[in-house]
């Protein structure tokens, strides 16, 4: 290939002029936009090909002295991003370059992107999409027995839905309910979340909710980030009361509700554990694919580094 591929420092990126690309892109995805990378990657760079025409956004970090790259918390699809097919071929020359700065990479990819090189180690990951294309009436008969059972003991206990739930109050309500089970996620991993959450909220691509029981207690919240083509599923939080009440089916199908025949996707944002995976099938949502590459050179002991 005889494209140039520059490596860009953060201070080096033009923010407007990179957001351009973003929305020009084939594969547009809202993680790859300025103002979430800024967030959940303070200081990432980037690798550039004619001025745009493909591009990647390198989120890094340093640990232990050994600089690295990594598929920040909360963002599911990151990878290779292009503006016209022509630049597809153009993938492996970027994954090269990226190789050849960092001997650690830990990222996933997006769906458009397809790594076939055995010197990589790759592996499949799972989404789950749902069309908003066609009416309610049609959608919901693709619901299973479980999510139409759920969604009935919901309105049978009285359950409601409010939009005033606060970041704050839905991350807290994760972090109370389910904070033990992810030690992974630190308290500034939940503060980006929040800080996220609250920069689409004024940019008007966040959508929160909540639901209650009959006492005013909340028993779940969902926060839906507007994408390109797309409405993700992007952060929820449920107590045990809402699993037993059916809280979270209903603010999904409510969702779906007001969303159908808009043309757009819901996206569960994927999940590889099994039982989300059925609960994200209920709703009649299919499967679909991305990757995520680990590429690791270190040498011995630090080849172990996590």
């Amino acid at each position: 290939m005889t494209d140039k591929i520059t490596y860009l420092s953060s201070l080096q990126v033009d923010r407007k002029k990179w957001d351009a690309w973003v929305q020009a892109s084939v594969n547009r995805r809202i993680f790859a936009t300025s103002w979430l990378l800024d967030t959940f990657s303070p200081g990432w760079e980037a690798l550039v090909m004619n001025d745009g025409r493909a591009f990647m956004p390198v989120t890094r970090g340093r640990k232990y002295g050994i600089n690295y790259v990594f598929q920040p918390l909360f963002v599911q699809q990151l990878g290779f991003f292009f503006l016209d097919d022509s630049c597809v071929s153009a993938l492996p020359f970027f994954l090269e370059r990226l190789s050849s700065n960092f001997s650690f990479i830990d990222i996933s990819m997006n769906e458009m992107n397809n790594i076939v090189s055995p010197q990589y180690d790759v592996t499949r990951m799972s989404n789950f999409l749902l069309g908003l294309d066609k009416p309610y009436s049609f959608i919901e008969k693709h619901y299973n027995i479980n999510t139409r059972r759920n969604i009935v003991k919901a309105e049978r206990l009285g359950v409601s839905l409010t939009p005033d739930y606060s970041p704050s109050e839905a991350v807290g309500l994760f972090t109370a309910n389910n904070g033990r089970k992810f030690t992974h996620i630190s308290r500034l991993n939940y503060s980006r979340l929040q800080g996220s959450i609250e920069a689409g909220l004024d940019k008007g691509v966040i959508h929160m909710r909540a639901a209650r029981a009959k006492n005013g207690e909340v028993l779940a919240a969902a926060c839906f980030l507007k994408d390109f083509d797309r409405h993700v599923f992007y952060f929820s939080s449920n107590t045990e009361e809402g699993r037993l009440q059916g809280a979270m089916f209903m603010l999904i199908d409510n969702f779906i509700q007001e969303h159908s025949e808009t043309g757009m996707l819901l996206d569960f944002n994927g999940s590889m554990n099994p039982g989300i995976a059925r609960f994200y099938r209920g709703f009649g949502a299919r499967q679909t694919f991305y990757q995520r590459l680990k590429i690791n050179t270190l040498a011995f002991p630090a080849r172990y580094f996590k």
